[in-house]
């Protein structure tokens, strides 16, 4: 605190030092926008991207047979304070897409990239439960320059890439 050492024109330091505050506070109020929005919208796409790989592989079948749940789901629904989940599920074998906000802003503490939510994709089937299993890999909302994209990461295999159809297929498709 300058102004408590230097006591000419006091006033005057402490008002820029006021000024200074007052932008840095507008600056966080701006990114806690920002970053709330992010969530939002990294809550919405996954949603998105459930409802239309559920509703893809039912359209291929003779008799639909998976399962979303929420069967809807709408911005009012995601919760920043706890952990949401999307289950889809195939008589027994199911995938559980669990995600909640990251406690700061920003985060890079568990994957290389800086992230606004993060969780797990949980795959299991009552053959997995018998043996105590259930295998999980981590979820990521990485904002980029150019939006933002749901990454995976198997923490086993080092295993990484973005959050597609094809990565759901692949994980529903070892529990069959």
């Amino acid at each position: 605190m300058k102004w408590k050492r230097h006591p000419k024109d006091r006033l005057g330091r402490l008002a820029q030092a006021i000024e200074a505050v007052a932008a840095r506070d507008q600056r966080k109020i701006d990114e806690n926008a920002l970053v709330d929005g992010l969530r939002l919208q990294g809550a919405e796409s996954l949603y998105r991207l459930c409802r239309e790989f559920v509703d893809e592989l039912n359209g291929r079948l003779t008799q639909p047979a998976l399962i979303l749940d929420p069967p809807e789901w709408t911005q009012k629904s995601f919760n920043d304070g706890i952990p949401n989940l999307f289950q889809i599920s195939l008589r027994g074998r199911l995938l559980q897409i669990e995600f909640a906000a990251t406690e700061e802003s920003f985060s890079m503490e568990d994957f290389r990239r800086r992230y606004v939510l993060r969780g797990g994709v949980r795959s299991f089937n009552q053959d997995l439960l018998e043996h105590d299993t259930v295998d999980e890999q981590q979820i990521f909302y990485c904002p980029h320059d150019t939006g933002a994209e749901w990454h995976f990461f198997d923490a086993r295999t080092y295993r990484t890439g973005i959050l597609t159809l094809d990565y759901l297929a692949t994980e529903l498709e070892r529990l069959l």
